[in-house]
């Protein structure tokens, strides 16, 4: 991927440009698309909506960006586009992606929703009034966390908490990195969360933001702030390469970039297309 792919992403003015269409009734044009499941708030909601309205059919599979990314490289997936967390796994599609480009970041922390029987102690631990390490050691506390074997998120979340509390700190909150009581897929754990499965869960702050949760960062460095970025790739046999040059348009510098960020995404001042 060069500057000069990212041009023409952003430049490009195709029959089928998102922003300024009006819905003619007639056939929609689809847009197939794999992100990151902690992006289906947004996705699902107002930028499917937004995308219909001007006559596009958006056809999103969200899901761990690990897990989507083995699901192309096997060819088992030929989407239009892939919006993933951890660039590396963009790249490691090597030929298969004709551009990319990092977007945006986030950070890592706890997430709850006001309607959690534990929402008091973790509204306290946001305010200063006990320490996050004791409210995520409560007894009967159901902690939601994500795969580290198929989502970033599970990994970014072993880091962070033994960042912040060493590896001890870590296992004794957590256990093991694979713990089944904890493990949710990336695209249900919201939903757990929502129905009281799962009491809190480690999000990206875009996730916690976009559901309408309270969110606490991690301390310090265990936020992971600009660690974590969103990258999103045209892939070079897209079924629908105008629309996924439109797509990638959309949500680069379109009307889905002020979606994104009042869904808690901070775009990057300075895109980084990737090297591939």
């Amino acid at each position: 991927m060069h500057k000069l792919a990212l041009a023409r992403i952003l430049a490009l003015g195709t029959a089928v440009a998102f922003t300024g269409a009006t819905h003619s009734g007639g056939p929609a044009h689809p847009v197939s698309v794999l992100y990151a499941g902690s992006l289906v708030t947004p996705m699902e909601g107002p930028i499917k909506a937004k995308l219909l309205d001007e006559n596009v059919d958006f056809e999103g599979q969200p899901g761990g960006s690990k897990a989507l990314a083995h699901l192309i490289a096997a060819g088992l997936r030929a989407p239009d586009v892939f919006v993933s967390v951890d660039p590396t796994l963009i790249e490691s599609l090597g030929a298969r992606v004709a551009s990319a480009t990092t977007f945006a970041a986030t950070s890592l922390g706890i997430g709850w929703s006001p309607s959690s029987r534990y929402a008091q102690l973790f509204n306290d631990a946001a305010q200063g009034k006990r320490p996050l390490e004791q409210a995520l050691e409560t007894a009967g506390l159901r902690i939601g966390r994500t795969d580290p074997r198929l989502d970033p998120k599970g990994n970014y979340t072993m880091e962070a908490m033994r960042i912040w509390l060493g590896a001890p700190g870590a296992s004794r909150i957590l256990g093991d990195p694979e713990n089944p009581a904890q493990i949710f897929p990336e695209e249900d754990l919201l939903a757990r969360v929502d129905t009281g499965q799962a009491d809190v869960g480690f999000f990206y702050r875009t996730e916690a933001i976009a559901r309408g949760y309270r969110f606490l960062a991690l301390p310090g460095k265990a936020a992971l702030t600009d660690r974590i970025t969103y990258t999103l790739a045209v892939l070079k046999d897209a079924p629908h390469p105008n629309e996924a040059r439109s797509f990638a348009r959309f949500i680069l510098t379109g009307e889905g970039r002020p979606i994104l960020e009042r869904a808690g995404l901070r775009y990057l001042d300075s895109p980084q297309p990737l090297s591939l």
